[in-house]
């Protein structure tokens, strides 16, 4: 009968902490990026030129900025990044906002994107969210942390073929 017990308060720890796991939102995603034979300025100047061209905005995208330290703040978005055609229809009017910040030193960049909601861009009819409301990301957050990744790997790849002074 203690066995039982145990069996059972013991499911029920298991699958109880995969629901906690479940209910908490994506908060950050990050990466140190690997750049060799560029200075710290080097990859400053074009991680500024890279954040301008990617996140185009009639908005200012950089919200902070400092040489000396090497970092750059700025706030971006990107398409819901989607991994099959029925997410690509259901996500198709989703963009995820982050809030992107880029340590810079030689050799090497650190990305952090923090802040992370979606939002919807178009009225659904079957839908209870309003347009233009942000929403943390509860669900789906392997997709989207792929999806950040590829930027990531694209800020990699433009930065080593920026020109070196």
């Amino acid at each position: 009968m203690n066995n039982y017990k145990l069996g059972i308060s013991l499911i029920f720890l298991f699958t109880s902490s995969f629901a906690f796991a479940a209910a908490e939102p994506l908060k950050e995603v990050s990466e140190v990026v690997e750049l060799p034979n560029l200075s710290q300025k080097q990859i400053f100047d074009s991680s500024k030129i890279w954040f301008a061209k990617t996140f185009k905005s009639a908005n200012n995208v950089i919200q902070y900025e400092d040489v000396a330290t090497g970092t750059i703040i700025g706030k971006g978005n990107m398409p819901y990044p989607c991994s099959n055609t029925w997410k690509c229809m259901a996500f198709a009017d989703q963009i995820i906002l982050f809030t992107l910040k880029i340590d810079t030193k030689d050799n090497k960049a650190r990305l952090i994107f923090n802040d992370l909601r979606s939002k919807s861009t178009k009225p659904k009819p079957t839908s209870f969210v309003k347009p233009g409301a942000e929403l943390e990301i509860y669900t789906d957050k392997e997709t989207v942390e792929d999806g950040i990744k590829k930027v990531i790997s694209e800020y990699a790849d433009e930065i080593k073929k920026s020109p070196t002074d």
